[in-house]
Order: C-alpha cells, then sequence, then structure tokens
C-alpha cells in the first residue's frame, strides 16, 4: 500500500466530506473527528455511534446501534447530536440537503430537509450507501450488485 499513508487510531467506520471533515467511529461507538494534524489526529466527540457520515459543507450524520439517526450540531457552537426520527443502519451525507440511509430491512430513504417528516422512502433495497456533494448517489445491495440512483432527473 505504497499510496497509502497511515494514520494512527483504529476506527470501524470512516467518512471524509473533505480535507478538514473527517470523522470515525470504532468498535466501541465513540465518536471521532480527525485533527488536521498526523501527530494528535483524532479529538474524540460526545456521543455514541456505529456509522457516520461526513459532507464537504460541514455536516455530519450518523447512526447508532439502536438505529436512531442523529445530526451534527457542533456547527451551532456546541458539541451535541440532535436526534431525527426514523431509524437506520447505514447513513450518507453529500451535503445538507443530500443526505441518505438504510434500514436493516434494506429500505433506501432520502432526507426530506424537514425534521418534521424527515424520510422520503425510495423505491429499492440496499445495505449500504453513498452520497455525494453533487447530488450523485451510489448503492450496494446484499448480493454485491452496485446501482447509481438516476431518479429526479440525474444521469
Amino acid at each position: 500500500m505504497a499510496d497509502w499513508v497511515q494514520i494512527s487510531g483504529a476506527l470501524t467506520a470512516i467518512s471524509a466530506g473533505s480535507r478538514t471533515n473527517v470523522w470515525g467511529v470504532n468498535s466501541a461507538g465513540n465518536i471521532y473527528r480527525y485533527s488536521g494534524n498526523d501527530g494528535s489526529p483524532w479529538n474524540q466527540v460526545p456521543g455514541g455511534l456505529t456509522d457516520i457520515g461526513a459532507a464537504a459543507d460541514g455536516t455530519v450524520w450518523g447512526v447508532n446501534a439502536n438505529g436512531n439517526i442523529y445530526r451534527y450540531a457542533g456547527d451551532r457552537g456546541s458539541t451535541t447530536w440532535v436526534q431525527v426520527s426514523g431509524a437506520l443502519t447505514r447513513i450518507s451525507a453529500g451535503s445538507r440537503t443530500n443526505v441518505w440511509g438504510v434500514n436493516s430491512a434494506g429500505n433506501i430513504y432520502r432526507y426530506s430537509g424537514n425534521d418534521a417528516n424527515p424520510w422520503i422512502r425510495i423505491p429499492g433495497a440496499l445495505t449500504d450507501i453513498g452520497a455525494a456533494a453533487d447530488g450523485t448517489v451510489w448503492g450496494v445491495n446484499a448480493n454485491g450488485n452496485i446501482y447509481r440512483y438516476v431518479g429526479d432527473g440525474q444521469g
């Protein structure tokens, strides 16, 4: 792995929205944010998650072992997570307006932008999903098949 530089620490999930917005969780559910300093790379953030999605615009979402969904509110001067209704096992944030997830049954959901009615079900079944800042969304299913979302006029 000559083209990779190892960074100290141990994580089970990681998401990079940009060079300065990298987040991860470890096997104990602890949450870490990259400090920007490889000598002391990770700052622990309060909370507990099993999956995390960080976007280039600073947006961060996560899910815990119970399927609870959280949005990071640290961008408002706090280090707290705001719970959003619903239940997901995997989540990905491409931007504030492009957040996607899948639940334990494989159902696919897109964030509506409204916490009162937060999730719009999208037809299909996936086990993991990845959303990008430009609106692109990719996923994989239980058989390892790869899909790209082309709804909403996306090519």
